[in-house]
């Protein structure tokens, strides 16, 4: 694709360059627009004035954003509807030189049809005509047409205009092609702009659209608040009636209960049974106690008895006894008067009347203690026993009351929940009538829109960019056509696919040497024409390394290789239409083959547009056609073109070697055309030519025949098929493949051995496709 827009790139440069010209005389040409802008910033003044009484919104989406919320609101339906009926935008002119300016304080009701308004002008005053209705007026007066109305401020130069009332959303939808609201980037800034023909017009627009906005921006938050507040009042009369029957709910509970509270009750129950429960074990624990110890007091023992006696009266429980405690006093003193008795130097004898009566008096006080711990035991399980009653009887009441509290709880939560939700119904109740009375939206307005006074290029840089691609588009698609359309050869893949003969070479454009103090020569056909005698015009090797003597030496190279190359003693040159370069293809080769040392001869069969001898500058005449022609021979002696080397030079080899012409280049000799004769083709089939070429290629290596093109005479047809081979030279860019088809189709017929072809490409046709490189900037180094 890119080598064929490289291509054709002219055509592409052309169409591109003629899409911009006319973008911008469009541009040119559009009638004057003028842009007015208002600015806006959400700036949410509302909700600081309420304090967020309104809440915040809902999280619709972590991604929304309010910015590009508001300006789609902004260009809603509703607030263009707002703003057309506001300006009367409906109303527009029919007439081409009547515009709307001219009108003023138009106004069109939203329910109006649409209809047609005719209007005639006179010089005091308008007459408008809508349906049955009509209306006449003083200019700068008021035209009342039921659901439009107008003035029209000064006598127009025209004496009727046609108005029309369009319908209101085709309006609405005309009204948005021109509104543009943009964000700024990074801020809760916006623009609103709109273009319009009419600067008056488009500052009018802007600032009613964006007052319009304000308005139902601080409309649907008003009725916002009033639905909640209507909302909470509903909710709170409902709340107050819940709260005052569950209140009254919970005063009957208690009062058939008789009780202040069933929660109260139920802990002091449950205190009461807890404590005669400790009460309970505790004496139990005594009891175990005392009895434990009784038992011990009774098994005897003095040891152990007295242990027991000690430990009674230390224990906490007795302490209480006076009984036992005096019992146990009683017990102490008299032990200690027995021990005073029984131990020490003057201890009283067993049998001491005093002695016995204390050990009698110990054991009686004893007995005493032991019934006073038995009546004590006894009353510990009076006590135990009234405890165990006691706790029976509480249990049973106790079993009533879990149930009589969670009735009161439950009761007693819905009133401390109603009561809570009535607090906060109310106070939102009277947020909301705050908020209902605030007179602010959440959108302020910066700056409104000043008239413009100065016209602006609207969407000239679209406008441009579009002509530049479209013509650029274009450009492409020509491009491809003239692409499609070139059925020339191009490349030497073309060439061999559509002749099936190998390509022998590509000849390049002869351009002259860059270093004239390295050129031996030159080749023929490069640059400009030189002068006669000139070292350029003989042709010769311009430099060590030249591109187009490489081509020529390929070309050479690939006929000595090709098959039967070392036997082919005569080639035939030829193309297929003029201008394909056979004749410098065939002197270029000539030169190429005679500097490899090879005795060459170069005849121009082209007897109808003869080249060479202007080429070599040397004369036409005599030539090939006087050798052929049967008088002109024997005038000049010519009886026989046989050739006997043994017999020496004859007068026929006399007056062939008079006509050849030697060159400056040593081994190249050229036999001219001669004088057109009238039978050329008559004299080119003949016996004679055939017996010429067999007589020059005895005497030469390679005779090389420059024919006129296949298609443009016969005579290459028959000179091909007198030839050992034929080398068709074909044009890049140029020549048909189907004329190169028929040239070597005709070449086949007469049996012509066609060796290959010569692609000629002067333009620099094939190197544009990318494939094939030219072995430049491959010449040797100077020592």
């Amino acid at each position: 694709m890119f080598g064929v827009l490289r291509r054709h790139y002219r055509v592409v440069l052309a169409l591109t360059v003629l899409g911009v010209f006319t973008a911008g005389f469009m541009v040119y040409k559009s009638p004057a627009s003028y842009q007015a802008q208002a600015t806006l910033r959400l700036a949410g003044e509302r909700r600081a004035l309420t304090g967020q009484i309104e809440g915040p919104a809902p999280d619709i989406s972590r991604s929304t954003d309010p910015i590009l919320s508001v300006l789609e609101l902004i260009q809603s339906r509703g607030v263009m509807g707002a703003v057309v009926d506001s300006l009367g935008l409906r109303l527009t002119s029919i007439t081409e030189d009547f515009g709307t300016s001219l009108l003023d304080g138009i106004e069109v009701d939203s329910q109006a049809t649409s209809d047609t308004i005719f209007a005639t002008f006179y010089q005091n005053g308008v007459k408008a005509n809508l349906g049955d209705r009509e209306a006449r007026a003083r200019y700068g007066e008021t035209l009342n047409l039921g659901p439009v109305r107008f003035s029209v401020i000064s006598r127009p130069s025209l004496p009727s205009a046609n108005l029309y009332v369009v319908p209101r959303e085709m309006a609405i939808d005309r009204l948005l092609a021109g509104v543009l609201v943009t964000q700024r980037p990074g801020t809760d800034i916006i623009d609103v702009r709109y273009f319009s023909g009419n600067a008056r017009r488009s500052q009018r627009v802007v600032n009613s659209t964006v007052l319009a906005f304000q308005r139902l921006n601080i409309l649907s938050a008003k009725q916002k608040s009033q639905r909640r507040r209507e909302f909470l009042e509903g909710q709170q009369k409902q709340t107050d009636s819940l709260l005052t029957r569950v209140q009254a709910d919970l005063a009957a509970f208690r009062s058939r209960q008789q009780l202040a509270s069933s929660q109260n009750a139920l802990d002091a129950q449950q205190t009461s049974m807890l404590a005669l429960e400790a009460r309970r074990s505790e004496l139990e624990a005594d009891r175990t106690t005392f009895a434990a110890l009784l038992a011990q007091v009774k098994r005897g023992g003095e040891a152990g008895e007295s242990e027991a006696l000690r430990a009674l009266a230390s224990s906490p429980a007795l302490a209480d006894n006076p009984t036992v405690s005096n019992y146990y006093r009683q017990i102490d003193i008299l032990q200690y008067r027995l021990d005073s008795m029984t131990t020490g130097p003057w201890k009283a004898a067993p049998t001491n009347p005093d002695l016995v009566q204390l050990k009698s008096l110990i054991t009686s006080v004893k007995g005493q203690l032991r019934q006073a711990v038995a009546s004590h035991i006894s009353t510990l399980d009076a006590r135990i026993g009234s405890l165990r009653d006691l706790r029976a009887r509480s249990g049973a009441s106790l079993q009533v009351l879990p149930a009589m509290a969670e009735e009161e709880a439950r009761l007693t939560s819905r009133v401390q929940t109603l009561t809570s939700t009535s607090d906060q119904v109310r106070q939102e109740y009277q947020r909301a009538r705050m908020s209902e009375e605030v007179e602010a939206g959440d959108v302020d307005i910066v700056n409104l829109a000043d008239a413009p006074y100065a016209p602006i290029l609207v969407a000239a840089p679209l406008k441009l960019s579009l002509g530049l691609l479209l013509g650029f588009l274009l450009g492409m698609g020509g491009a491809f056509l003239l692409e499609a359309m070139n059925t020339a050869v191009r490349r030497p893949e073309d060439l061999e696919l559509a002749l099936n003969v190998p390509g022998l070479a590509v000849i390049p454009r002869l351009t002259p040497s860059a270093q004239p103090a390295r050129r031996l020569g030159g080749l023929l056909g490069s640059g400009k024409k030189a002068e006669p005698g000139s070292e350029r015009s003989l042709g010769a090797v311009s430099q060590p390394f030249s591109v187009g003597l490489e081509a020529f030496r390929m070309l050479r190279t690939s006929l000595i290789w090709c098959e039967q190359g070392d036997q082919m003693k005569t080639l035939v040159v030829t193309s297929a239409a003029p201008g394909e370069g056979k004749t410098l293809t065939a002197a270029n080769l000539s030169v190429t083959f005679a500097y490899d040392g090879l005795r060459v001869l170069l005849i121009d069969c082209d007897v109808r547009r003869p080249k060479l001898h202007g080429l070599f500058q040397v004369p036409r005449a005599p030539g090939l056609m006087e050798l052929l022609t049967p008088t002109t021979a024997a005038t000049n002696g010519i009886e026989s073109l046989s050739f006997d080397p043994g017999q020496g030079r004859t007068e026929s080899s006399r007056a062939i070697a008079e006509v050849i012409r030697p060159t400056k280049i040593r081994g190249l000799s050229l036999l001219p055309c001669g004088a057109l004769p009238t039978n050329a083709s008559n004299l080119l089939s003949g016996v004679r030519m055939r017996a010429l070429l067999h007589e020059l290629a005895e005497n030469f290596d390679l005779v090389i025949l420059d024919t006129p093109p296949v298609l443009a005479t016969a005579d290459a047809g028959i000179l091909a098929s007198l030839a050992d081979g034929v080398l068709l030279v074909v044009r890049a860019g140029q020549t048909d493949r189907l004329a190169a088809k028929r040239a070597h189709q005709q070449l086949v017929n007469v049996k012509a051995r066609v060796v290959g072809t010569v692609l000629n490409d002067p333009g620099g046709e094939v190197s544009q496709y990318g494939d094939y490189y030219y072995p430049y900037d491959y010449a040797v180094e100077e020592q």
